[in-house]
């Protein structure tokens, strides 16, 4: 790492310019985001700005707020880095609101204290609620000033904490109220380095809440005011200038450490030499031996936008390493709003957007970032990649319920209710595990939006497909769909597959086939060869799984096993798995995770209930198994 040189006339230290910094560059975002901190007509009441590390977004915020508060407009600066180990919703809201009270420079109204009694004798209310009415009551309805604007900084912070979506409802409800006359003087600006799908996960709401502020790159024009550290070593430092900003196309940090290499080098004794001094310069500080003389790891971290993540967004990394060798081998394409590869270039600072077009950002990261470095990072990130289908999430999961007229009875299992009762009941809680379950590596991540629920009776008829988003659903539908008489159930499976053949697995997602039933099917022959079918159109176990859940007392349970542990070798893969339904007792998620396991014929996954009412089974299951090792 390079010595820099603290008391340049240029910030290289990265961080927020000091308010007296002579180098401060004004853009345009500048007066964009004075105009609407400053406004009192319309509805608007929330800024973004989204950008990446190093671009001047603090920056930005220090001196906008310094020019509205000597104004005696009313500001409070919030940075959700101090936030870290929040946990709850409760505490997020108490702590912005501490952190604006002290702030405002209101001494009369003893916010502090105010706030301290208030909070805790509305524990009834909902945290974000109490956030909105101590603002409302407290502050807007009783402050002289025309207008509040609160900054909140490093926003993407909210999505470790898990607290992105609570927050922004919240906003949200702040934002759509127009019967508050107190809410003009309300404003919200958000800074981050964040792409909009990362900071909104949940669909009940949307971003598309406020404004949204550019910086843009540096123009020449701009940047006057870096020219006076310049005429130290030249007498042309506009030409120079121009030729650095030919280097960083005006981004803002880089642009600022090559005018300060270039201030502290060797005279420029003949503008001729003007482009030839400064081509040097950044060659050999900058892009020579990038990684030992990157300032403030500026470089480094654009890398660790791609490979520093968790495993599950390896894949989405990848996408967006081809996207941008298509634009590194034929700059400019066209910006899509809503490509995610489009936006996770943008926030990674690798790429700009001109005129609606994506191009790389400056001429130093298409020698960085080249194609060598491409594919280097890509064989990196393979490498470390988790196996495919390993995990419950990003799948497809079909339900088939058996709707045969032996779904009336009732026995043991299902004590005072009928089977098909009882059904109902446990696939009600089924459902709602399976669409609430979230990937604990990535929180957009879940096993699925939506299940999709046949059921299986006639040899001729398919009943289904029903979407199912939601438990209420599967209500309606068994009130829907009472038992009728035989048990034929190889058309709908087939039927199950061939929607998962042409839609999900040609889109990488695996898929679930769970089978609720009461006793073996009419069709057994006809299933068995289904599945057999099915196996041609996979290369892992793991990527399509059979589940069939039984329940009854006459249910043929050591003929499922059979089928399970592929005794008989009548499947390709170990596909098919059965379990009953009183028996999972960690639940549905449990159930399905302990399907995807290395090996499946192993005889420790065999169920408990299983190892006590067939050990002899059990035994030859462990006599195969070392045979086979």
């Amino acid at each position: 790492m390079s010595i820099v040189n603290s008391k340049s006339f240029y910030q290289t230290e990265g961080g927020t310019l000091p308010l007296d910094a002579l180098t401060y560059v004004e853009r345009e975002a500048d007066q964009q985001l004075y105009q609407f901190a400053r406004s009192t007509e319309g509805n608007s009441r929330v800024c973004f700005v989204l950008a990446p590390r190093q671009t001047g977004k603090s920056s930005l915020m220090v001196r906008t707020a310094k020019r509205l508060m000597e104004e005696n407009l009313i500001c409070a600066r919030i940075n959700i880095h101090e936030f870290a180990g929040v946990e709850s919703e409760r505490v997020l809201w108490f702590s912005l609101l501490d952190e604006i009270c002290k702030q405002l420079p209101l001494p009369e109204l003893n916010l502090p204290e105010c706030l301290k009694k208030l909070w805790n004798r509305k524990t009834d209310l909902a945290p974000g609620l109490q956030f909105k009415n101590f603002l409302l009551e407290e502050i807007l309805s009783k402050m002289a000033a025309e207008k509040l604007v609160i900054f909140i900084d490093e926003i993407q912070d909210l999505v470790d904490l898990k607290l992105q979506n609570v927050f922004f409802g919240v906003i949200r409800n702040l934002s759509d109220q127009t019967d508050k006359p107190e809410l003009k003087k309300l404003a919200f600006v958000l800074l981050g380095v964040a792409k909009p799908s990362d900071l909104l996960t949940s669909t009940s709401y949307t971003l598309n809440l406020g404004d949204r502020i550019e910086l843009g790159r540096l123009t020449t024009e701009q940047c006057r005011p870096l020219l006076l550290g310049l005429e130290k070593v030249t007498t042309a430092p506009a030409a120079t200038l121009t030729r650095i900003l030919h280097w960083t196309g005006g981004q803002p940090f880089l642009t600022q450490v090559i005018c300060h290499l270039v201030a502290t080098g060797n005279r420029i004794e003949d503008s001729a030499q003007i482009e030839a001094q400064v081509d040097r310069v950044v060659t050999e500080k900058i892009i020579t031996d990038w990684r030992r003389q990157d300032r403030q790891s500026h470089l480094q971290e654009i890398e660790n936008w791609f490979t520093k993540v968790e495993n599950s967004r390896k894949p989405e990394k990848l996408k967006t390493l081809g996207l941008y060798r298509e634009i590194l081998a034929q700059s400019p394409i066209d910006f899509w709003q809503n490509d995610p590869r489009h936006w996770d270039l943008l926030i990674s600072g690798l790429v700009t957007k001109e005129e609606n077009r994506l191009q790389v950002a400056n001429q130093i990261y298409t020698q960085v970032f080249d194609r060598n470095w491409i594919t280097k990072t890509e064989t990196l990130l393979e490498d470390n990649m988790p196996e495919p289908f390993s995990t419950i999430y990003d799948r497809d999961v079909f339900i088939l319920i058996d709707q045969s007229a032996s779904m009336r009875l009732r026995d043991a299992d299902t004590e005072d209710q009928t089977r098909y009762e009882y059904l109902k009941e446990v696939i009600m809680s089924h459902v709602g595990a399976i669409l609430s379950e979230q990937s604990p590596e990535n929180r957009n991540q879940a096993i699925c939006d939506e299940v999709t629920a046949y059921f299986f009776s006639s040899k001729r008829n398919i009943v289904g497909p029903y979407s199912v988003r939601n438990v209420e659903r599967v209500k309606s539908l068994f009130l829907e769909n009472p038992p009728k008489m035989k048990t034929f159930i190889a058309p709908t499976l087939e039927k199950c597959i061939d929607t998962w053949v042409q839609k999900g697995k040609p889109a990488g997602r695996g898929a679930f086939f769970i089978i609720y039933t009461d006793g073996l099917f009419d069709d057994e022959r006809e299933f068995i060869e289904c599945i057999s079918q099915a196996c041609q159109n996979i290369n892992s176990h793991k990527q399509a799984k059979f589940i069939v859940l039984g329940l009854g007392q006459e249910i043929d349970k050591f003929n499922f096993l059979n089928l399970d542990f592929n005794t008989n070798n009548a499947l390709p893969f170990n596909v098919l798995v059965f379990d009953l339904i009183n028996e999972i007792e960690d639940g549905i998620i449990e159930c399905l995770e302990r399907q995807l396991r290395e090996d499946p014929i192993d005889a420790d996954r065999v169920p408990e209930w299983v190892k006590m009412e067939f050990p002899d089974f059990v035994e030859k299951l462990k006599q195969v198994r070392s045979q086979n090792a």
